[in-house]
């Protein structure tokens, strides 16, 4: 019989939210759509009701079905026999992309073994790519002689102790260097040679990628890499940026790739691609008008002081086609977006409501 709640969680439940406490919320949804625990439906949602929220109880219904995100560490793993961690994720927790990953590497190993025939195994593999929580997951590696660990709780670490433990190591470690090199004759100072002649480095600025110059600098890299700007999505943060495109050897199948200056896999695995999915040029982006509407997105979402946070290019099923969503936000966590076609066309917008 699980334990009663503590008598004061109501109490809590019903206390009034900070900024910060929005702020904070935002940041852990930030990272859960990222991680592909949540859809872009789902996250534009959660962020609005996050940046409205008066409660803590509010807020906490918003992450309460959430994993742990990696920004905050990594996820430990139960060991694979044994009991059941204390710790482990209820079924209705949102998945990663990462266990959906897992789970089919997990098929896969099971296809070539004999436990799957191939039919199951497509079948199962299309269900693992679409699944939405860890009982989802779960259900379908059930019968498996080989399942993956299932994720767990992260165990809060005492921060105090670890940093006094480390300055006092330090200190002896210190203090013992300190004792025996007393009496050593100190080393001559290396003598500094200096080239007048050497020219100093060439240091070129890399654009912001959620300004329309980082985006014509992403799509060009893209194309260097791919010999094609074809993607099924794409998201801009300011520093990074990471796409989903068709897997090169099987059309049935996509990869993701993140960037930071150069593309690289965000992981081995591959994972089945949506029926409807569809390929959007990246070189139908009208430039000039996305430009455009970047430099004025924070005034026409009344968004005061805001920033654009990040561009996610995809097939927008609220409006039928491919498109571009801007999201912008400011310091006290008052946010909005907009939709506009590859064109330039503002499709809808989402201003912040005060």
């Amino acid at each position: 019989m699980a334990d009663s709640p503590p008598a004061r969680s109501v109490a809590d439940s019903r206390t009034r939210a900070r900024d910060i406490d929005r702020a904070e919320v935002s940041t852990v949804l930030d990272a859960a759509y990222a991680e592909g625990q949540l859809g872009a439906d789902e996250y534009h949602d959660r962020v609005r009701r996050a940046g409205s929220a008066r409660t803590l109880g509010e807020l906490g219904g918003l992450t309460a079905d959430l994993q742990s995100p990696a920004v905050f560490g990594p996820p430990a793993e139960r060991k694979r026999f044994g009991r059941r961690h204390s710790g482990e994720y209820p079924a209705r927790t949102k998945a990663r992309d990462g266990d959906r990953a897992r789970t089919v590497a997990a098929l896969d190993a099971a296809r070539a073994d004999g436990q799957l025939d191939a039919d199951e195994h497509t079948a199962m593999a299309e269900l693992a790519a679409e699944a939405r929580t860890l009982g989802e997951l779960s259900t379908l590696v059930a019968e498996l002689q080989q399942r993956p660990a299932a994720p767990v709780k992260p165990k809060a670490r005492n921060t105090f102790r670890i940093v006094t433990s480390a300055a006092v190591a330090l200190a002896a470690v210190g203090g013992f260097a300190w004792t025996i090199r007393a009496d050593e004759p100190a080393a001559p100072a290396p003598e500094t040679t200096i080239n007048y002649n050497a020219a100093p480095p060439l240091v070129i600025p890399t654009p912001k990628l959620d300004t329309v110059v980082g985006f014509i600098q992403f799509r060009d890299d893209y194309r260097a890499k791919f010999g094609d700007t074809l993607v099924d999505e794409a998201v801009l943060h300011d520093e990074h940026a990471s796409a989903v495109r068709r897997a090169p050897d099987n059309g049935d199948w996509t990869v993701d790739y993140t960037y930071r200056g150069g593309f690289d896999r965000s992981n081995s695995q591959v994972t089945t691609r949506k029926r409807d999915a569809v390929d959007i040029d990246l070189a139908q982006v009208n430039t000039d008008a996305l430009g455009a509407v970047l430099n004025t997105a924070a005034a026409t979402l009344n968004v005061r002081d805001g920033v654009v946070t990040h561009l996610r290019i995809a097939d927008t099923s609220w409006v039928g086609r491919p498109a571009i969503t801007v999201f912008v936000r400011n310091e006290v966590s008052q946010s909005g977006h907009l939709v506009l076609a590859l064109s330039g066309e503002v499709l809808e917008t989402n201003p912040y409501e005060r």
